[in-house]
């Protein structure tokens, strides 16, 4: 049962690295380096959370 919670929360993880991806790559394709910048920080905080969690 808790082998699916942690399942469960690592797919959310990742859908939201994704999501994070994608907005870094908007970001670029409209030159704001601004939104590129925040969005690389939230990438870089959803990609450790596991490390800093486990």
């Amino acid at each position: 049962m808790i082998a699916w919670k942690y399942l469960a929360f690592l797919i959310l993880l990742l859908a939201a690295l994704l999501s994070a991806i994608k907005q870094m790559s908007l970001a670029l394709d409209e030159g704001n380096l601004e939104r590129f910048t925040l969005w690389t920080s939230i990438a870089s905080f959803i990609a450790g959370l596991p490390i800093i969690l486990w």
